[in-house]
């Protein structure tokens, strides 16, 4: 049966298709909105309509600002062909739970002299206007408004257009997304028009442990369909290799992209990107900056955790938080049995697992706090099954299976290059339970799960474990690498990757 979700998702680009045909007849004008802003977008091939969740969103897919975890700058620079040159300026924060608004500045010029009768003045500019917000979970929707200038020597022309897009995440992994590009008035020159290209796109996104795969099949009105396809894979922390191909029919800008970004805790990023081209290369250099909030990595990881990450500096041992989440996860699941008062139960357990001894021991109190007699194995007589009752009782049977009860640190990092180590804390608790009467059907059966997760000093790790309970002790990288040489790397490769991109350019 499909969705509501994937209905809403597909009925809001039904809606707005048929509105690009008006604009789809002849050559467009104000190509510069078809150039691609951000590094890392460019470095994937431009594959990036499910991807985008910062200030370039409003470029790919508004919608994107709808994942936006916390206040971004984003300056991008492009050395595009002859000579021509970009500037991509873009601001995105969220307004908490009414969504988030960006705003971004392009703006472009191109000088020539092919006559010999002095040099020929080109320029562009774009203000955008944006506004994203999730109306599911997994499913974010946004639109922006554009106003757009463009100017051929002593003729200068201006023009409107708006964009809307969606992004739907049926899984932690894959990502779908979808965007319907500037749609609008043309840009008019001495009485001659011509029709913006107005683009719509959709693509798809799959997350594989340090690597991101994407694919996207954008069609611009006056070219045929082009497919972009890019890969993002991360070796060592901090560092994303990028490679991506563009096939477009008809075109000359289809080619090979490939790019490198650097980035720190990922709140602040350098990203270099290259496209080489039939009618020459281009270059693309962008800085991030994450001006607060959360990182984009704990808002994917902890899309189910509804609050701001809590920073402890004494936190309580993970066996502590474990059986808080028990607590809950068996209080919960025993309202939903309503077993009768009284009742005489037994609990059991389906599968081993190092924390069943913690699951039992709660289940015990929880029953016997609420009035019933309560049996586990070790009570029961030899054979066990259920002890004879010369009364009317009822009886009841208890099992349950552990699907995960575990601490883990999902994430190190040092607020500054040589500050104190801090660990992200992630504690889950998911047990399956079901509930049988004295002929063994099944009365009841069902999940419940709960999540924790803070921000813990990575000074008080040795004390947060429990000896001989590894599911409360896990494992994590040794620090000290990071104290003084991956500083000194990092900056070594930024400045390698500065000085590359000024030599390439002077040497065109």
């Amino acid at each position: 049966m499909v969705s509501k979700r994937f209905v809403v998702f597909a009925a809001l680009f039904l809606a707005v298709v048929p509105s690009v045909e008006c604009w789809s007849q002849g050559t467009s004008g104000a190509q510069f909105l078809g150039i691609g802003m951000g590094a890392r977008s460019v470095g994937m091939g431009g594959a990036y309509v499910s991807l985008a969740d910062d200030g370039s969103a409003l470029y790919w897919n508004p919608a994107g600002l709808s994942q936006t975890a916390g206040m971004r700058l984003d300056v991008s620079h492009v050395s595009w062909l002859d000579d021509a040159s970009y500037q991509y300026a873009s601001f995105a924060t969220p307004l908490g739970s009414d969504g988030s608004v960006g705003l971004a500045l392009e703006q472009g010029s191109l000088s020539w002299d092919n006559t010999g009768d002095g040099a020929f003045e080109a320029g562009d500019f774009s203000g955008v206007v944006g506004y994203g917000r999730r109306i599911r979970p997994n499913l974010g929707v946004g639109g922006s408004l554009k106003y757009l200038t463009s100017s051929l020597g002593d003729a200068s022309a201006s023009s409107y257009a708006f964009d809307i897009g969606a992004v739907y995440a049926p899984s932690r992994s894959v990502r779908v997304g979808a965007a319907v590009r500037n749609l609008g008035p043309g840009l008019t020159f001495e009485g001659e028009s011509d029709p913006l290209p107005s683009t719509i796109t959709v693509g798809a996104s799959y997350l594989w442990n340090d690597a991101v795969f994407a694919l996207d099949f954008e069609k611009v009105n006056d070219l045929d369909v082009t497919t972009r396809a890019g890969v993002e894979y991360s070796p060592v922390r901090y560092i994303d290799l990028r490679g991506g191909m563009i096939l477009g029919g008809g075109t000359a800008l289809s080619s090979f992209t490939g790019g490198v970004g650097l980035n720190w805790d990922e709140r602040w990023a350098i990203d270099y990107a290259y496209r080489p081209t039939d009618l020459g290369g281009t270059h693309w250099l962008a800085l991030s900056a994450g001006l607060g909030g959360v990182t984009p990595a704990e808002q994917a990881e902890g899309a189910a955790y509804r609050g701001t990450l809590e920073e402890l500096s004494i936190p309580m041992s993970n066996i502590n938080v474990l059986s808080d989440l028990t607590r809950i996860v068996v209080g919960d699941a025993l309202d939903a049995m309503g077993i009768s008062a009284g009742a005489e139960v037994r609990i059991d357990q389906i599968d081993t697992h190092g924390a069943n001894w913690l699951v039992q021991s709660i289940l015990l109190e929880e029953l016997t706090d609420r009035g019933h007699t309560v049996r586990t194995a070790a009570t029961l007589p030899a054979g066990g099954g259920m002890v004879a009752r010369v009364d009317e009782v009822e009886s009841y049977d208890v099992s349950y299976r552990i699907v995960s009860c575990d601490a883990t640190y999902t994430r190190v990092w040092r607020e500054w290059m040589v500050g104190a180590r801090k660990v992200e804390r992630r504690s889950s608790v998911d047990i399956y339970f079901r509930l049988a009467d004295t002929s063994n059907a099944i009365v009841w059966a069902g999940s419940e799960e709960r999540e924790r997760r803070d921000i813990v000093p990575g000074s008080r790790l040795d004390t947060l474990g429990t000896p001989g309970q590894s599911f409360t002790s896990p494992e994590i990288e040794p620090g000290g690498w990071d104290k003084v040489i991956e500083p000194v790397v990092v900056a070594g490769i930024v400045g390698g990757l500065i000085y590359l991109f000024y030599t390439s350019k002077s040497s065109e």
